[in-house]
């Protein structure tokens, strides 16, 4: 049987425990021979804080705990030990302006409770500063400090710019004085879900090597397919049993679910481990990531700023963009695929830009629906996606449209009076609800004459559905023949059926719809 380490992150319990360990040991000498200051940027509970952990250990000289592991071969002289000062910033509610102080407080003063140090009236960075060199100097072995989720409080304020900043300020203040004492450092190594650039532990510290998107690193989190064939295998074919289906179909439905993450051009495809571990503990595939935070913060700025979600699945993105973020102009794209909500899906080496896209199904169909809900407050969609996925499939376009016609009126008034806000919103939830529907579907599919609205392809039928908010019916059968939209799919066996539908003013609703075939 094999023991899960679910929701455990310190090395230790799992070693001494007996739970399983993906051995990222080797991952250490390149660390170490790198660079002094490290900085690392994974999503959320993708292995980051156990990464941490299995540092600390090492550094302390735990070295029992490492019998068997990759680094006990790679380096099997006696390790020199450090003292280790290790700060984490998950786990607390950040709403109120004062937690982080009383956090970093809390922080301090259980070190200089153990160095009997005096506070004195000084700041937080002095006294930061004070405890590091005073275990330099009482132990005669540099420190290693090691920062996790440093960001947490930051991005836990987007939208509240008042309180993002008087964390920044803080912030500020508690990792610039790390450049002051590098003398007494022997390794530093921060990590978090996003790159704040202009935050000075990385505008200060000339030396910081960021390895988010590195090759090397590329699989220093998550669960790499070797680590599933070599580690899991023994869970994956419970898995398969427990299903009713083959051990190799159980591994492609794992894929499909949890992989498809890719941190470097290298695209070397990484598991969500805490999905994963779930799935094979709990023997049920299900969204575990998704369930443990959705993505409330990311849809009121895609909403706030008018994003075509549409234009997500695709986007470009350069590695500057993607390593770093300003508080002051937050860019959607790049948080999206900082928080793992997009990834990496090609690297165009002419032009040094990222494609993104959606990882897997476990993301994509949980944010549709998170998405879904936050436009429309349905938060149960499924009878309604069965229904329009039959009637697409069978050509029943006329109940096609009625079903959506019903669906938008249902919508509360309050948010159906608040849609001025964006633009998009009738795209953004016709979009939304045909990527749930599991159906090929184009948005902005371009031709030589212009862009359809709406492309879906099923089996029998291709549909051309254009939509005019404010306008009519007419008008978008109108563009869809003018425009000669049907021209591409002219040697296609499949039967074409053309849809306009105009949206009204005063009700927000579909007012009328023509259809073609």
């Amino acid at each position: 049987m094999i023991n899960y380490p679910i929701g455990i992150q310190t090395f230790k319990k799992i070693r001494q425990d007996g739970y399983l360990y993906i051995d990222k040991t080797s991952y250490i000498p390149p660390l170490l021979k790198n660079s002094q200051y490290v900085f690392l940027s994974r999503p959320r509970r993708f292995g980051k804080s156990l990464l941490i952990s299995m540092l600390e250990s090492f550094f302390k000289g735990e070295r029992e705990l490492f019998d068997g592991l990759a680094i006990d071969k790679l380096m099997p002289e006696p390790w020199e030990s450090h003292p280790v000062i290790h700060l984490d910033l998950s786990g607390e509610d950040y709403n109120d302006g004062n937690v982080l102080e009383m956090k970093l407080n809390s922080f301090l003063e259980r070190y200089e409770s153990q160095l009997e140090l005096q506070q004195a009236n000084t700041t937080i960075s002095d006294r930061f500063r004070n405890i590091v060199r005073t275990l330099h100097e009482t132990t005669g072995s540099r420190v290693v400090v090691l920062i996790d989720e440093y960001d947490n409080p930051i991005t836990s304020a987007i939208g509240k710019p008042e309180l993002q900043e008087r964390f920044r300020d803080i912030l500020y203040g508690f990792y610039s004085s790390l450049k002051s004492i590098d003398a007494h450092i022997h390794f530093c190594m921060l990590t978090g879900v996003t790159k704040y650039g202009h935050l000075s532990v990385f505008s200060g510290l000339n030396n910081l090597l960021d390895i988010s998107l590195m090759d090397e690193f590329a699989s220093i989190c998550g669960i790499t397919e070797d680590e599933l064939h070599s580690d899991l295998d023994e869970g994956v074919r419970e898995l398969a049993k427990e299903e009713e289906i083959d051990v190799e179909q159980t591994y492609d439905y794992l894929k499909e679910w949890y992989d498809g993450y890719h941190f470097s051009k290298s695209l070397l495809d990484v598991y969500n481990p805490f999905s994963l571990m779930n799935a094979l503990a709990r023997k049920e595939v299900s969204d575990y990531w998704f369930q443990t935070g959705a993505p409330t913060i990311l849809i009121k700025l895609m909403q706030n700023q008018s994003m075509d979600i549409a234009k997500l699945n695709g986007a470009k993105a350069s590695s500057d963009m993607l390593g770093n973020i300003s508080t002051f102009n937050i860019n959607p794209t790049a948080l999206f695929y900082q928080t793992g909500y997009l990834t990496i899906k090609e690297y165009e080496r002419s032009s040094r830009l990222f494609r993104l896209g959606y990882p897997n199904k476990e993301v994509e169909s949980s944010l549709m629906n998170s998405i879904l809900n936050a436009y429309t407050h349905r938060a149960d969609s499924m009878v309604l996606m069965a229904e329009l996925r039959e009637y697409l499939e069978n050509g029943q376009t006329e109940f096609f449209v009625r079903t959506l016609k019903t669906f938008f009126a249902n919508i509360p008034f309050d948010l159906r009076r608040n849609i001025e806000r964006y633009e998009n919103y009738y795209h953004t939830i016709f979009y939304v609800l045909l990527r749930l529907l599991g159906m090929d579907v184009d948005a902005e599919y371009h031709t030589s004459e212009g862009s359809i609205d709406i492309v879906i392809k099923t089996l029998a039928y291709i549909y051309l559905i254009e939509l005019k908010i404010n306008g009519t019916a007419e008008d978008a059968i109108k563009q869809i023949n003018e425009r000669q939209y049907s021209a591409p799919f002219a040697s296609d066996s499949r039967k074409l059926i053309k849809l306009g539908i105009g949206f009204a003013e005063n009700t927000h609703t579909i007012d009328s719809y023509i259809i073609e075939d």
